[in-house]
């Protein structure tokens, strides 16, 4: 029995890491309806590659109130996030690959035109995924650790 258990320990972490990378978007997605655990909506745009989730929603002065941006990353590491040219204040939502909450920060606030950036507002944790909304709406939406976030893509656009 125990020349087996190196196996199954390699065994389970597979799965495990399997379950953490579930999330899968169709080709060429660039938008998806999020549901927060309340049943609000999200119009949620994708920053799926690096340039975009380089860029986020930088230079933005407006974000709809069911806007939001998804980042979806390879698998599950330390994300860090700061506010360089970010001009909203945001709530930021730490995801695993099935898109279960992990951590939230609440209210992460703004940078102003030629801020230094040792004063940049920074957030750090695991995720496979972040979630930014608009400050205020994980606290509204009951987005807390544990919780989960449903997605859906829309159908194309009739031609």
């Amino acid at each position: 029995m125990k020349r087996n258990s190196p196996f199954l320990a390699a065994l389970s972490a597979a799965l495990l890491c399997g379950a953490a990378f579930a999330l899968r978007v169709p080709g060429g997605e660039s938008r998806a309806e999020l549901t927060l655990p309340d049943g609000f909506r999200v119009r949620a745009e994708l920053a799926l590659t690096a340039a975009a989730q380089a860029k986020g929603l930088m230079f933005r002065e407006e974000l709809a109130d069911d806007g939001g941006m998804l980042f979806v990353f390879g698998g599950t590491e330390r994300r860090s996030f700061w506010m360089k040219n970010t001009f909203l204040d945001l709530d930021l939502v730490f995801l695993d690959g099935d898109l279960k909450v992990l951590k939230v920060f609440h209210r992460v606030p703004r940078s102003r035109p030629g801020q230094p950036e040792s004063e940049l507002a920074r957030v750090s944790a695991p995720a496979a995924c972040v979630l930014e909304l608009p400050a205020g709406a994980a606290r509204a939406h009951r987005v807390r650790p544990g919780a989960k976030i449903k997605i859906a893509f829309p159908p194309p656009a009739k031609k």
